[in-house]
């Protein structure tokens, strides 16, 4: 799958391309959710704030791969990273670390931008740090979903050459035309700039990811049916874009869902 990648890595496929299990799709929020799951296993400060944490879910067994995980929000302070606890326990059910990123969003003090970038990147350079010393034999990934797919592709544009892949789920790419939207993620993209695009020209144009430099393999996974993030979003230049045939916005957090297969058919095959 990883030749197959690399070799698509401009053009757009569909999961019909490769094999992955069946799933279900367009999967409600409240079903996510609802999902049961497993405490954290540890928490790691990477900041004096208290919203400066690394929460970690250990592979069971063998790790086989870690992953960097940036929850996603609309930038927002009114969600955090316990909707993505299903998922969290399910990747480390599968052998996988998971050490997701908490940080300063919008309506924090120190959130918004630049404030979350930076502690995407400081809490990034920690982890990495933590898992060159403890599992250096261990590839490690970064994934983030939505407006935390946002961050993560920065995060991969700032560290070029840290990560075995960089994954974004419906990831936001482009911000100054996702401020002009109308739904309610759209429309707290001005808030997390404090301005709009004809504001804030510079800060929308520095939050705008490019990875032309990116030594790692860059891969975008996106529903057709999602309505919060466009499939416009989807595409970036040098990235392999994974459209997902009927996926919404939330399956890539449902452990049920052909989104998350096809996630975790990248982590450990790709």
């Amino acid at each position: 799958m990883a030749s197959f990648l690399t070799a698509c890595s401009t053009s757009p496929v569909t999961t019909s391309d490769v094999p992955t299990p069946s799933g279900i799709t367009n999967v409600p929020y409240r079903d996510v959710i609802a999902l049961p799951f497993s405490e954290f296993d540890e928490a790691i400060e990477y900041g004096s704030d208290p919203l400066q944490r690394i929460y970690v879910w250990k592979a069971r067994g063998k790790p086989q791969h870690s992953l960097v995980f940036i929850h996603g929000g609309c930038w927002l302070n009114a969600f955090d990273y316990t909707h993505g606890q299903a998922l969290f326990t399910a990747l480390a059910k599968a052998g996988v670390n998971v050490y997701a990123l908490e940080y300063r969003r919008t309506g924090d003090d120190g959130g918004g931008w630049p404030g979350s970038f930076n502690d995407v990147l400081a809490g990034t350079n920690k982890v990495l740090a933590l898992t060159q010393t403890q599992q250096p034999s261990v590839p490690v990934s970064l994934a983030g979903h939505s407006a935390g797919g946002h961050l993560a592709l920065l995060t991969g544009q700032a560290m070029p050459s840290a990560f075995a892949k960089v994954i974004g789920l419906a990831a936001i790419t482009q911000p100054a035309i996702y401020a002009k939207g109308t739904n309610s993620c759209e429309t707290a993209t001005p808030q997390f700039f404090n301005g709009t695009p004809e504001e804030m020209p510079e800060a929308y144009k520095s939050a705008t990811p490019s990875i032309e430099n990116v030594r790692s393999p860059v891969v975008l996974l996106q529903g057709t049916d999602d309505n919060i993030v466009a499939t416009e979003q989807s595409s970036l230049s040098g990235a392999t874009t994974m459209l997902i045939p009927g996926a919404g916005h939330f399956d890539f957090l449902h452990t049920d869902s052909l989104a998350y297969y096809t996630l975790l058919d990248l982590l450990k095959n790709g």
